[in-house]
């Protein structure tokens, strides 16, 4: 279906530029600004792009009747045992352009901000995982889904949830109407939700009773969900539309954990009447503006002062501050929580001799060892794959699949020179993005790595903003052979796979035919069975690696620091996540004045 490829209104040229301001490796920026002080995850932004004909298989076609996916009541839904009472701090970058999220895509507005206070009908899990984020769903709004046999998705909503009390809403319980309004709300032609739900095959809504509602399918989608629990597609009150016309100026009202305080722009207060009573446990959450530094290699030492101060108590740092925060006095906690989708790619251009040759290219990939990297220059902060937003981690191919297979043997990276003639050094072309010195490390580690196995690499630092003009090119005017630099983003497996690495995609960045690998990725974003979807996922991966197409050799990732007292924090950003904040707990709960 053509819509699949309908992704980036903004083009791949202009996603790159993003994704080079943005990139969680490297410094945070003002453009988009973020929630935190990590750099902004634009992965949620999936507008449209000119269309490109798509595959047949993600269209309808005939299966075996889905099982329903149900999730437990509400009442059975695990809490942690935390500690009531207390406030917390946490620094953000940004000011808020104002409050009608829908229209706008600024994080600070999602999460966190105004955007605390209100729910969705399905949100992303999160907890204790060692491994890289995902995006495992779980109802919020809802009690339960199911997928019917004729491909549709019937929620049934929790009972007894209300609106804040507050008026116009004054309290009343949330129906079925009031989902159908905001999804259709957030599909306004030229606001930002509407690609985002018409590219994931998200049909016509239908209220059916006033807790139950269907979503119908136009086309076969796996990730079709994920649009639904997304941290943009917020349930508003379809009241506040009629008394204001918008939200940009109206009382923040939701279903959320968190009241908004309209006295003090940046604090939120515990909603005693959550649907999950035990939620929050802090009793005020504050998000406190700290602007960063003129230039983005320089430290920002304001708020590594006030850390120890203890006027904040979390923030996501920057690897500019992350050696002075290491070396400060300040007794702190660290979680790296990472985002594959955001990180760094090692790009081969498959129509640029010598890379023309599939061996040549494996040979490349066997030449670094990624893991040195990580733990050289980005401090082991980060993970080595191909950079997929997979739903689950535990989709992603193994480090143990990957080093055996496909990276970090330099002997047989000789092997496969010598076994198609090449003897003497072979000169290549290596491009770096440079976003500041541990790009440039990176690429001399690079450099390094092929040069030793029998490549004669010359490194080449292109700036910034020429690598969009690289990418509006065809791929026979392309110069680049290797390109290492920022994965432009995307929120879901199908909207990365789709884009960059189909064949017929808009990006497809290392110009390849590979009708084997077009099928699988076609065949997965059809797939609705989660085991037989993680199979072809990983066959995915092992095509992608068998072609030397590319690879990530640095996830992005942000260091989350925090307070030794502050429990429970276990950010999982993947969708613009945000429902972590209200199961955190203090140990020894404080309030403060401010």
């Amino acid at each position: 279906m053509t819509r699949l490829f309908n992704f980036l209104k903004i083009g791949i040229p202009g996603l790159l530029l993003l994704a080079m301001l943005a990139c969680s490796a490297n410094q945070p920026t003002d453009s988009p600004p973020s929630a935190t002080d990590a750099p902004p995850p634009l992965a949620a932004v999936e507008p449209s792009l000119p269309s490109v004909a798509a595959p047949s298989p993600t269209a309808k076609q005939p299966q075996a009747a889905p099982s329903a996916v149900t999730e437990p009541p509400p009442t059975a839904v695990a809490v942690p045992a935390g500690r009531r009472g207390g406030s917390l701090v946490v620094a953000a970058m940004s000011q808020l352009p104002h409050r009608d999220l829908h229209q706008n895509y600024q994080e600070t507005l999602a999460a966190p901000g105004p955007g605390l206070a209100y729910s969705r009908l399905l949100r992303v899990d999160y907890g204790p995982r060692p491994a890289a984020a995902g995006f495992p769903l779980i109802c919020d709004l809802c009690a339960s889904w199911e997928l019917t046999p004729d491909w549709a998705y019937q929620f049934q909503l929790r009972p007894g949830v209300r609106w804040h009390n507050l008026p116009p809403v004054n309290g009343r319980e949330v129906t079925a109407t009031d989902v159908v309004f905001s999804i259709e709300r957030l599909r306004t032609p030229g606001w930002p939700g509407a690609a985002r739900l018409s590219d994931r095959g998200i049909g016509s809504i239908e209220v059916i009773d006033d807790r139950a509602l269907r979503v119908n399918l136009n086309f076969l989608d796996s990730d079709a969900l994920a649009a639904l629990a997304d941290g943009h597609s917020k349930i508003i009150a379809p009241e506040l539309i009629a008394n204001y016309g918008d939200l940009k100026q109206a009382p923040v009202i939701g279903t959320g954990p968190w009241l908004w305080d309209e006295s003090d722009t940046g604090a939120l207060h515990r909603n005693p009447h959550y649907f999950h009573p035990e939620l929050p446990y802090l009793d005020q959450l504050t998000i406190r503006s700290i602007p960063g530094p003129d230039d983005p290699e320089e430290v920002n030492w304001r708020r590594i002062a006030l850390l120890q101060a203890d006027s904040v108590d979390v923030l996501a740092a920057a690897p500019t501050d992350w050696p002075a925060l290491r070396d400060s006095i300040a007794p702190f906690n660290a979680r790296v929580s990472l985002q594959p989708e955001i990180g760094i790619a090692l790009i081969l251009n498959t129509q640029a001799a010598p890379f023309d040759n599939p061996a040549i290219r494996r040979a490349v990939l066997k030449a670094l060892d990624p893991w040195e990297y990580v733990d050289l220059t980005w401090d082991g902060q980060g993970a080595v794959g191909l950079g997929l937003p997979l739903p689950n981690p535990d989709w992603q191919l193994s480090r143990a699949a990957m080093h055996a297979d496909y990276l970090s043997d330099p002997s047989a990276a000789r092997h496969l020179l010598t076994a198609n003639g090449i003897y003497d050094p072979l000169p290549v072309q290596l491009t770096v993005t440079d976003l500041g010195p541990d790009y440039r490390a990176l690429g001399e580690q690079v450099a390094s790595d092929l040069q030793a196995v029998g490549f004669a690499p010359n490194l080449n630092l292109a700036p910034p903003d020429a690598m969009p003009e690289l990418f509006s090119r065809p791929h026979s005017q392309r110069d680049y052979q290797i390109l290492l630099g920022p994965l432009p983003p995307h929120p879901t497996v199908n909207g990365y796979l789709y884009a960059l690495l189909h064949s017929q995609g808009p990006g497809n960045l290392t110009g390849h035919h590979d009708a084997i690998l077009d099928g699988l990725i076609e065949r997965q974003a059809a797939e609705l069975n989660p085991a037989r979807r993680q199979a072809l996922l990983q066959k995915v991966q092992r095509r992608i690696l068998d072609q030397g197409l590319m690879f990530s050799p640095v996830a992005g990732s942000y260091r989350w620091v925090f307070a030794w007292d502050v429990k429970n924090l276990y950010p999982n950003t993947a969708l613009g996540e945000y429902h972590y904040w209200a199961e955190v707990w203090r140990e020894r709960p404080k309030q403060r004045a401010e």
